[in-house]
């Protein structure tokens, strides 16, 4: 206990509130310095013990508040003190040394990132967070980004550098801290993350091979932005030309974003535009390390998740200056760029979104593209301009894309779908094929034109591939419920891992296909280009396999269907017979070739305007007639005819 009387506490809090004696003044003093200015203003007595109080709770608690202020900043922290966070640690020179076993920033550091640091290393951050600050101040403060020369992007973009090495280190450090062994791995306690990692290992796979962001998840910027879209598509190519060759695409876009004036003054992180986060798309890089693969799994990941980061930004940056001269509130601003780019907020479940993006496909996007849909009407915390924003992108998206489906259809009026309960609708059709342009939107649309009932008077489904019209809730065998609808397309969205649990329960994939190990690993595995191609290729009366893989490579939704029927699951005295018959193989054979001609025939039937006129029942009669005619004539060609079992006589009593 210090015993000091009135008359001098009293003096040395006015010289306090004069300024005379400073915190800062302090701080920059050595010891010795410090115990002579105590030992004027409060008596030699006194001055060991208040300088020894003073470095104690004040002198180390402010590094310690600098220090956890910079951790925070890491990990989250609002960014309007970004700025002052580096310029702390900064200072902290003379703490950070070998010599001064006292500091207790390694215990600091460890339990605000999770992570051990050596002294070595703590002084490493100093040094990288006094470049970064001393790099931003000569960065000129340009506050519209499309105005700038190429002098100052060239500074700017010195200080961004500045930044992405300080960041990547600390990332380092925590990823070191993070990794497990394989000893470890195996441990019961870790399969259910391994698990879910391999989920993500496995999503990751199939959205690569690719460069699909400028068509599925740009295609609303495409119509809203053309401009920045058009310059970060072509901009894309030279990302994967440059990841294939090695370079590390993202530090230079992490870079530029992170030194623009709206992520310096903060605009950024409070209107949560997502430009520095992990896009769910691509969950896991593991595929980095692999030999080959890993490069070309690189170029995509890179090509994505710049486009996002360039475009979010740039669209961003341009509503922000148009806000700026007319003086709107921005708030909702960073939600609706970051739905535009197909990254929607799912809400009270962000926190489990990681695992979630495992189990989905694409959460985030789905939720993405009914924002865009509603034009965020049902979105909280957006100010009118946002709203208004919204509105208009929604407009011009829908006029967009209803512009190009009625060029399609002038120049092929059975290239479009007009009917929202047929899942063609959104889509081009080019023979069995489907060129999706709505970016995903068409089947929400679909799902809520089949379950509500709207003009039709009840729910009801249309057939993508006969065109017939079914009611749902109906109670006949065979009929879907609304239930079965949303289960469906639930169940379209699940992630390639997830999809194997379905597959195992139902006893078919999601294409009808018999539950195979071959089959379950191509579908958890195989990238959507390759496995494309494959249906391309196989399918019969398919679009042509060049001008679907290209449209499928940029990012406009390939599917190919037609009218099978797979006899190994059917459970007919007929076929049962013919396959007992005719062998496994001549049974496949068959099969193969019944499709063939069915898919030939319908396809014919189906562009009759005769058959077009007839009601949903005559259609059916006519199908089912026309495939019964093509499977006796199979049969035939296969020497085989269907013989009844003679029913037992009952003995007479």
């Amino acid at each position: 206990m210090l015993c000091i009387p009135r008359h001098i506490i009293a003096d040395f809090k006015a010289r306090l509130k004069s300024g005379e004696i400073t915190p800062e003044k302090l701080l920059d003093m050595t010891s010795e310095q410090r115990h002579e200015l105590f030992s004027k203003t409060l008596g030699i007595s006194n001055a060991k013990d208040v300088n020894a109080l003073f470095e104690q709770k004040m002198l180390l608690k402010s590094q310690q508040e600098g220090i956890v202020k910079w951790a925070q900043e890491v990990v989250g922290m609002k960014p309007e003190v970004k700025r002052d966070i580096l310029a702390r640690v900064a200072k902290m020179d003379k703490l950070l040394t070998p010599e001064n076993q006292d500091a207790f920033l390694e215990d600091l550091v460890a339990h605000k990132l999770g992570v051990t640091v050596t002294m070595e290393e703590a002084g490493n951050i100093a040094s990288l967070a006094k470049a970064a600050v001393e790099l931003e101040k000569k960065a000129p403060v340009t506050k519209n980004i499309f105005e700038e020369t190429p002098e100052q992007r060239e500074i700017r973009m010195q200080s961004g550098r500045a930044r992405v090495a300080f960041q990547d280190y600390v990332s380092g450090l925590k990823e070191k801290a993070k990794s497990k062994t394989l000893k470890e791995w195996v441990m019961p306690k870790n399969w259910g993350e391994g698990l879910v990692n391999v989920g993500g290992m496995a999503k990751s796979l199939k959205a690569s091979f690719d460069n699909s962001v400028i068509g599925r998840q740009g295609i609303k910027t495409l119509f809203t932005e053309p401009d920045i879209w058009a310059k970060n598509s072509a901009r894309s190519f030279k990302d994967w030309a440059d990841a294939l060759k090695g370079v590390d695409v993202m530090d230079e876009v992490r870079a530029d974003i992170l030194s623009r004036p709206n992520s310096r003054n903060g605009l950024y992180r409070r209107e949560g535009l997502a430009v520095g986060v992990k896009e769910e798309t691509y969950p896991s890089s593991f595929w980095e390390k692999t030999p080959v693969l890993g490069r070309i799994f690189k170029a995509s990941e890179s090509a994505f998740t710049a486009w996002q980061y360039r475009t979010r930004a740039d669209v961003f940056d341009r509503l922000v200056d148009v806000a700026d001269k007319t003086g709107a509130d921005i708030a909702g601003i960073g939600k609706f760029v970051n739905s535009l780019t197909g990254r929607g907020s799912i809400g009270k479940l962000e926190p489990s979104a990681d695992t979630l993006n495992k189990v989905f496909f694409a959460p985030r996007f789905v939720k993405a593209n009914l924002d865009t849909l509603t034009g965020h009407r049902f979105s909280k915390d957006m100010s009118p301009f946002a709203r208004k924003q919204a509105a208009i992108s929604t407009a011009k998206i829908v006029v967009g894309m209803a512009t190009v489906l009625a060029i399609s259809r002038a120049l092929n009026k059975d290239s479009v779908e007009l009917d929202p309960r047929s899942s063609d609708f959104g889509k081009i059709k080019v023979g069995n094929t489907r060129f999706d342009i709505s970016g995903g939107m068409g089947s929400l649309v679909t799902v809520a034109a089949r379950i509500v009932p709207g003009i039709w008077g009840q729910a009801s489904s249309k057939s993508s591939v006969t065109g017939i019209v079914s009611p749902l809730n109906s109670g006949k065998y065979g009929s879907q419920s609304v239930l079965d609808v949303l289960l469906n397309f639930t169940g379209g969205k699940l992630s390639p891992m997830a999809g194997i649990f379905r597959d195992v329960a139902k006893g078919k994939d999601f294409q009808g296909n018999k539950v195979t190990v071959q089959g379950e690993a191509v579908n958890l595995f195989a990238p959507l280009p390759i496995t494309n191609a494959i249906e391309l290729y196989t399918s019969p009366g398919a679009a042509p396999m060049i001008a679907g893989l290209i449209a499928d490579g940029l990012g406009i939704g390939v599917n190919t269907y037609s009218k099978s029927v797979d006899w190994s699951t059917a459970q007919g005295k007929e076929l049962l017979q013919f396959k007992a018959k005719a062998g496994d193989n001549k049974f496949k054979e068959a099969n193969a070739l019944f499709n063939t001609r069915l898919n030939e025939r319908m396809n014919a039937i189906l562009s009759n305007d005769k058959f077009k006129a007839l009601s949903d029942d005559e259609k059916h009669a006519v199908l089912t007639k026309e495939q019964d005619k093509i499977k006796e004539k199979v049969f035939r060609e296969y020497n085989f005819r269907y013989k009844q079992e003679r029913k037992p006589r009952l003995p007479r009593i």
